[in-house]
């Protein structure tokens, strides 16, 4: 059995991973079991401080979908379906969805809630490699989009971007890109260096504490307006709207509510998240935007492929 083609968990319906494999994978994976092979159980086991039994019947079952193979010597190899650097960290990310929908969704719809604050994840290098990597795919087509409402932009501030991919495809478009994101999440990208080679700075900390001067031709919000509320978006907008520059804008990309199928299952995702968040309505992203004295376009500008829509506003 192969893998499907997307290992996220907003692939479409009839489509997605199945969650067996998905959890197998991320155990494997994240034991080091992966890198480890080929070996027996018996070998693998010791030196990675596993039980033989338990490894043996994991790889038994990761061979029924070709992430393993079972040798005639008695070894496992790594299989012909096996997930590569571009897909084993939206596999690893999509585990972390299925353990918070089945842990936390019964809570949520009791009305146990948390935080509101924006916290970092609790695997944030996973985290960050799993954004990314969807990302790599989507940022030539978005950023072309940004840049062709906003031609004449210069500068552009990336915000809650951690994985840098938008930061860096707004570079390589000649625009001087700086990228905010929490501290943890910018120690990450730093450490990483490809961000410093393009020259994209750096900003750390949280923006409803504070955001770059600017100005900026362009504030770039992607993957955060839907993990807060009403309030924090409003708040947001507000502390955009000083340091966007007067020919300058945003571009908010989200998922709208009932807009795409798909975005409605995403606010399952901010439900158990506890954050706050929701896959918020069209018009309640026109109300924040209009408050903190934007002025929306007409229509958002769908993506193509992804369940995600583009609102920019002047």
């Amino acid at each position: 059995m192969a893998p499907p083609t997307d290992p996220g968990f907003l692939a479409p319906p009839g489509e997605v991973a199945d969650w067996r494999l998905v959890v197998l994978v991320d155990a494997a994976a994240g034991a080091g079991v992966l890198d480890a092979l080929p070996g027996t159980p018996e070998g693998l086991a010791a030196p990675l401080g596993l039980d033989a039994h338990g490894l043996r019947v994991v790889l038994d079952a990761l061979v029924a979908w070709g992430v393993v193979e079972r040798r005639g010597d008695g070894a496992y190899a790594v299989g012909p379906h096996a997930p590569g650097p571009g897909r084993l960290p939206g596999l690893r990310h999509h585990a972390r969805a299925i353990g918070a929908w089945s842990g936390q969704i019964d809570d949520r719809l009791r009305g146990a809630g948390g935080s509101p604050a924006r916290q970092a994840p609790p695997d944030p290098e996973l985290f960050i490699d799993a954004l990314g990597a969807q990302a790599r795919l989507t940022a030539p087509a978005l950023v072309e989009r940004c840049l062709a409402r906003f031609p004449g932009a210069e500068t552009v501030l990336d915000l809650g971007g951690g994985h840098g991919e938008y930061s860096l495809e707004f570079a390589r478009r000649g625009l001087r890109a700086t990228l905010q994101d929490l501290p943890t999440m910018i120690d990450i990208v730093a450490r990483r260096g490809r961000l410093a080679e393009a020259g994209v700075d750096l900003y750390a900390g949280s923006f409803f504490e504070s955001v770059p001067q600017g100005p900026f031709d362009l504030a770039f919000c992607t993957g955060i307006t839907h993990t807060f509320d009403g309030d924090h978006n409003l708040d947001l907008f507000r502390r955009l709207r000083p340091v966007v520059s007067p020919r300058g804008g945003v571009a908010v990309t989200t998922f709208l509510r009932h807009r795409h199928p798909l975005a409605d299952v995403f606010a399952v995702q901010m439900l158990v998240n506890g954050h706050g968040g929701d896959t918020h309505t069209e018009d309640e992203y026109r109300t924040w935007l209009a408050a903190a004295g934007f002025r929306v376009d007409d229509a958002p500008v769908d993506l193509p492929d992804r369940p995600q829509s583009v609102l920019f506003a002047t």
